[in-house]
């Protein structure tokens, strides 16, 4: 469901803080289905009249569902049905939303189940194909949705790997696990550290409250990546398993704060990938709800690069996402 990835921030770059608009470390639809399956399903649909009949699907929220279509063709217009309705909060049209799905080909083969990876997956509805931002806009936590996507709100061009062909019409079912909105505040009842510990920077903006961070005047650039808790949440800690979802929010610096970046004024709360060598690993059994402060050394420039600036960043632990 994903457009392609964009990097978050320069500065990101610059950290090795390799976000993605709709990071998670999920996979983009593709490389299970053939590019041949997705060619003949394209020329079945192209001889196929459009139809108004929706696919039956089998399985209840949270299982992995099991898509039979109607034997005709694909309908001409977005269509999304709420298969099993939740409780929960109402899915707002630029939030990040947490989710269980299977992707498949009108008439053709699954193409990408988070299902089959054993996780949900995390993403902002700024950073899916157009289907899925209106198909899920409104639904609920709780919601299992159907989605029947044309083409030109899908891959009008198909994927690189062949799995999605130009023309394609695509089928998702979606359970929407979570949803939060993109100003979504940290924990504003989270508990400093006593007595605060001694760091070069300085913190604006309290518990709960959007933050930015400043290097003081003076101070020498740290020569290994730290981690410093500065206030304890009550969430889950952050597991260390590689492929864990982390949502975070974020202010960083460069260390002579000339340039400045906060997830809060740009992407909003952004999914971090545990056990991927990134700085973000230094986040492993910290509480969710937690702020911490991360230094960020510079590197030398390798054969072909730029030279890495020294960082710091003050990140808070939004939540966790739930394994499978």
């Amino acid at each position: 469901m994903r457009r392609r990835p964009t990097v978050l921030t320069t500065l990101a770059v610059a950290a090795a803080l390799t976000l993605a608009a709709c990071g998670g470390g999920e996979e983009s639809p593709g490389g299970e289905a053939s590019a041949s399956a997705s060619a003949s399903a394209s020329a079945t649909a192209e001889a196929t009249p459009a139809g108004t009949e929706l696919p039956a699907v089998d399985g209840a929220f949270g299982e992995a569902p099991t898509i039979e279509f109607p034997g005709t063709g694909a309908p001409a217009d977005l269509q999304s049905e709420v298969l099993q309705a939740g409780d929960g909060a109402e899915v707002g049209a630029d939030d990040f939303v947490v989710a269980n799905y299977v992707g498949q080909v009108w008439d053709g083969e699954v193409f990408d189940s988070s299902f089959e990876r054993g996780a949900p997956a995390g993403f902002s509805l700024n950073g899916v194909i157009q289907g899925w931002k209106e198909g899920l806009t409104g639904k609920h936590v709780g919601d299992r949705v159907l989605l029947s996507i044309p083409a030109e709100l899908g891959y009008p061009e198909g994927t690189p790997d062949g799995s999605v062909a130009p023309g394609d019409t695509l089928v998702f079912v979606v359970d929407v696990v979570d949803a939060f909105a993109p100003d979504v505040k940290g924990q504003a009842d989270a508990a400093p550290v006593e007595p605060a510990p001694e760091l070069p920077v300085t913190i604006e903006g309290g518990l709960g409250e959007e933050a930015s961070i400043s290097v003081k005047e003076g101070s020498p650039e740290p020569t290994e990546p730290a981690a410093t808790v500065i206030a304890t949440g009550t969430g889950e800690p952050v597991p260390s398993a590689a492929g864990s979802t982390v949502l975070v929010q974020f202010g960083e610096t460069l260390w002579d704060n000339s340039q400045q970046n906060s997830t809060w004024a740009t992407s909003g709360v952004t999914s971090v990938t545990m056990g991927t060598g990134s700085i973000f690993d230094m986040l492993a059994d910290v509480p969710a709800g937690s702020r911490v402060v991360l230094q960020i050394p510079g590197s030398a420039a390798a054969e072909g690069a730029e030279e890495q600036p020294s960082l710091a960043a003050v990140v808070d632990i939004i939540d966790v996402v739930p394994a499978g």
